[in-house]
Order: C-alpha cells, then structure tokens, then sequence
C-alpha cells in the first residue's frame, strides 16, 4: 500500500519511513504545475514563493477532500494518486474552481494558474520514488494544458456530472516517448477561460501555440528503388516529381524541397518512401518522419497495376498530400476535401484555389474563385468546392470588397443549397449556412448552425475558427478568443487568418500588448499578409508608437494599394460602432486614407 502520511497544506510531502520496494498498483494519477513560476521567482521571489504556498495549499486540500494523497510536491509540481479516477477528476474541478475565487477576490489580476493532467494505470514505489506509465501521461497530459485546464486521459465508464465544466474530446494524441497515441480530454471552466483571457499580457495566448504559426518544411526525399529494375527507378521518379509538383503549388500552406537539389536549411518533417516493382506490379511504401524526435507520424503502403492505371502517381500523389494536410495543418477537414471528388483534376483545382485565398487578398480572392469555378466544371458534385466557392463571396461582403452585398449572398445562398443537397451532415455545409444566417439577421440560427458544425467536427481548426469569427461578428469577443485559442491548439500548423482574427479579438477587448505580439509572430512566417500588418499599425498607434505604426502603413499600402480605412469600415470587423469607429481612427493617424 502507498504511504497514508502527507503534507496537504502547502510544504513538501513527508517521507513515509517505510520500504516500499517493488511495490505496484493501478491507480489514478493527477500531476499540477504552476504556470511561470521560474519567472515569479526571478522577478520578486518573495511574491513568488507566497503565490505557490497559497495556490499549492488550495489545491492540495481538494486533493485531500476527494480522497487522495499527495506523493511529491518538488517546487512547482504536485504529484498525487487516488483509488477512483472520477475522484480525481472532481478534486482537479474543484481545485480549479477555488482557485479562480481565489483570483477574483484579489484586487488586482494575479499569477498562480495551475494546469492539471490525469492518467490512469500502472504506478510503481521504490521507497519514496514513484515510477509508472501512468505518470508518464499525466505528466504530458498537464504540459499540453492551458491554465485552468485539465487534461485527461483513462479507462471510465460513466463521467461524473461536473456543473459549470464543459468535457471536449481532444481525440488520439501522440505524446512525446509515449508509443501509442492516447485520446484525450479536456475539462475546463468556461469561466475560467473567460477571466484568463481578458486579464491581460500575464493570462495570454499559451507560448507554445505560437509556434504553430509556421509554415510546416518537408523534405522529400527519392524513393528507394528496392529492386533495382528499370520500371521501379522510372516510377519512382514520376511519383516524387509529381508530389513536389502538386506540393510547390501550395506554397502558402507547405514549404517543400526539391528532391533533387542538397539543401542545409531547416526542415520540420521528411517524406521517404521505397518502391517494390514485379513485372507490371508495383507496391509503394510511404512514410513521414518528424525532424524533431524521428517518430513516424504517418505511413502507407499502395498496390498498383502499371499496365491498368496510367495516372496511380496522380492518384497517390493525392493521397500522399492529403495525409499531410491531414497530420500537418488543416486535421480533419483534409479528409472532407479528399472525400468530396473521385477527380483528380478537380481536388487539384480546388487545392490550388485554397492556396490562393491564403493570399487574403482581393487578387487572391479572384483567383481562388476562378480555380473553385473550374474544380465545379470538371466535378460539379464536389461539395467542397461548391462551399469555398461560396465563402469566396461571403468575404466579397464581409471584407468590403463588393459594391453591393445581394448578388454575392445570393450566389453563396445557391452554392449552400448545391452543397447541402449533396452532403448535409458536412461540418463546412453547416459553417457556410451559420455565416447565412447571420447576414440574413437570423442571429439565433446562426449561432445554432455553428454549433452544429463544431459538433460535426470538434477537432477541426477550420471550424473551430469559423466558430470564432462568427462570435467576432457577433460582438462576442471573449467567446471568440476562447475558439481562436482552441484553434490554434488543434493544428500544429495554424494558417494565418487564425491568429490575426485572435489579435483584432484582443484590440476588442483591450488587451493591445497582446495583439501585437500577436502580428509579429504571424508576420514572421507570413511575412505578406496584410491582414496582420493592418493590425499591427493599430497595436503600435495605441501604445504611442505612432513613428514605427506609419512605417507599418506604408508596407500596408506597398502590399495593397487599393486598401483605405473606408473599405475596412466596411467589412465590419467589429459588432460595436464605438469599436469600429475608433479602429478606422487609428487607421487615419497612420496616413491610410
């Protein structure tokens, strides 16, 4: 049995006194880390030991309360067990509950957030060591956590019922040095979330999902020729040159490099594969391997028939690029866009149309619509394209781009209901008719239809975005940093629209500091998009930067010339009139007319 003798209070755990060698359970485990401590420390030390003493005694009475018993408490980080998994997830609930009480009745915003990871399984004691795969996860689990969350993972048939939590399936994870990916769940407090966010530069975006404002680099690598025949080496390199061909057409969303060419740069994953050739048969093995651990995220073996099939490159070429938008940057939506089409033609079509609206442009735009229209002609039963097509339109509108708004809605409302008749369970057929909604001022069914669509594809950042940009329009702008947020932590990959809808989030809510950290970490992986540049002269203007702000505006002007604060006051970036106005003011104290 583990040891019953524990500090609860705030000190260290005390030593049992007993050997406990070799001795193993299954039991609940529940990891705590208090976020920046090191940085408390070193700014005031003494503020920061009484942050941890207090914090560390709240959560370690509700530890106690729901009966478990605390392990380890080295500096920051608890560790402590319990016989029943719901106990520990009640104790972590109500630990994050006291805790935020805890922060309200302070006058002033305070540090001492703790992020909480719980895993069930194996647990081994060697005297006052503690071992197990279990801790391993939980360990992970907290790491992945934003303060105030709680990350879980285990083996439980029935949740307790938690008033106030909101339980998100996070879906399979692959853990550092953990073999197998694990689901995962989230409890949090919406609450919670809501004052985290509004607090200011202490309580912001989590600092590692700012890396994920980077556009992903593969290295692609030749294909092994496993048998040395002419046939294998020949194919071999039709089926690379293609993927590099399709790839290097999406260079806004995959930075890729040539096979052919020696390159000492950077890269974040590589694509490898190897080809097996008999005769006219041929079996290609495929795989992508991350640069950072050398773990295989993906890998596929594909069986073909030369003499049947002249364009299988074409066809795995697709299905190779799918796997990496799917593992990469857009998730789940990857598998709708592949799914919607049998044409090869029109899924590149409407790829290259997607590449092209990242531009966020006017011209981008045109573009994109031009590739969407010509993927519909040569599939016109390809959803997908009938929905991108349609959103084109809607941001004709929404960004001011249209003189005026009835033909381009009007258009988007005939490409829904195409879509809609040819997969109405779709998340994006759900997400395109919420933004119908509310142009047509059906707010409730708006916020409705969305909801749908996040319930169809929960771990979609697409969608989850979508669910931001809505509640931006709306005036909701707590709700839509909170979806920003949870967007960006679903792909390791974000694309740039993200982010930058999250700093107009934070200029809403006042938070300037924020926003422009927020646009300089997108500038400096997107370092064209205008979009981020617009808002980073207003965070530079309020803060009094005015001199560096109208250097700002001038590579806005340089990137679009077209652009004035008339047309952004048209697009209604803001709900609120006061916002908006003062938005178009810090536009014309930079010289954009």
């Amino acid at each position: 049995m583990f040891p019953d003798t524990f500090e609860n209070q705030a000190g260290p755990a005390k030593p049992s006194g007993e050997s406990l060698y070799g001795v193993h359970r299954v039991l609940a485990v529940l990891t705590a880390d208090l976020v920046g401590y090191s940085e408390l420390v070193f700014a005031d030390a003494h503020t920061g030991f009484a942050i941890l003493h207090k914090t560390r005694a709240i959560l370690a009475d509700c530890i106690s309360r729901d009966k478990g018993k605390i392990l380890q408490t080295p500096g920051d980080f608890v560790l402590a067990t319990f016989d029943d998994f719901n106990d520990a997830l009640r104790a972590a609930v109500a630990a994050q509950e006291r805790l935020l009480k805890h922060h309200k009745a302070l006058e002033q915003r305070s540090a001492g957030h703790w992020k909480i990871g719980i895993a069930y399984g194996d647990v081994y004691a060697i005297g006052d060591d503690y071992y197990g795969n279990a801790i391993n996860v939980a360990a992970r689990l907290q790491a992945l956590a934003a303060p105030g969350e709680i990350y879980f993972t285990g083996k439980f048939d029935n949740l307790p019922t938690l008033q106030g939590t909101v339980i998100q399936d996070i879906g399979l994870k692959k853990l550092k040095n953990i073999e197998e990916p694990i689901r995962i769940h989230c409890a949090l407090l919406p609450t919670y979330n809501t004052y985290t966010q509004t607090a200011g530069r202490a309580f912001s975006t989590p600092p590692k999902l700012l890396k994920h404002l980077s556009k992903p680099v593969l290295r692609l690598e030749p294909f092994d020729n496993i048998n040395q025949s002419n046939e294998g080496g020949l194919f071999g390199k039709a089926l690379v040159g293609e993927i590099h061909l399709i790839l290097s057409r999406l260079s806004n969303t995959i930075s890729v490099t040539d096979p052919n060419i020696a390159t000492s740069s950077h890269q974040d994953y590589v694509l490898s594969g190897a080809i097996q050739s008999r005769g006219p048969y041929a079996r290609i093995m495929a795989r992508l391997t991350s640069c950072t651990d050398g773990l295989t995220i993906w890998e596929e073996r594909f069986e073909c028939d030369l003499d049947l099939s002249f364009d299988v490159q074409d066809q795995i070429s697709q299905e190779i690029v799918s796997a990496l938008q799917l593992r990469l940057t857009e998730g789940d939506q990857a598998q709708l866009w592949r799914r919607g089409t049998k044409s090869g033609k029109a899924w590149e079509y409407f790829q290259r149309g997607l590449d092209a609206e990242k531009h966020f442009t006017r011209q981008g735009h045109e573009k994109a619509k031009e590739l969407y229209a010509e993927a519909l002609r040569i599939d016109p039963k390809y959803f997908s394209a009938s929905v991108a097509l349609a959103f084109c339109y809607l941001d004709q509108v929404r960004l001011g781009w249209s003189a005026n708004s009835e033909e381009p809605i009007a258009a988007a409302e005939e490409l829904c209901e195409r879509a809609r008749q040819l997969a109405s369970q779709q998340p994006d057929v759900s997400a395109l008719q919420a933004f119908l909604f509310f142009f047509q001022k059906h707010w409730g069914e708006a916020r409705a239809e969305m909801q749908r669509a996040v319930e169809l594809a929960p771990h979609s950042p697409q969608i989850i975005g979508y669910q931001g940009a809505l509640s931006d329009l709306m005036g909701d702008y707590e709700a839509a940093i909170h979806a920003y947020i949870r967007a960006l932590s679903l792909s390791a990959h974000s694309p740039a629209w993200i982010p930058s809808n999250l700093g107009l989030s934070y200029l809403a809510v006042g938070n300037v500091e924020e926003a422009e950290n927020i646009y300089r970490e997108v500038l400096k992986h997107h370092p064209n998009y205008v979009r981020a540049w617009i808002g980073l002269a207003v965070a530079l203007n309020r803060q009094g930067k005015g001199k560096e702000a109208k250097q700002v505006a001038t590579t806005v002007l340089s990137l679009d010339p077209t652009f004035s604060s008339e047309v952004w006051g048209k697009s209604r970036p803001f709900h609120d009139d006061e916002l908006l106005n003062a938005f178009i003011k810090d536009l014309q104290a930079v010289m954009i007319p």
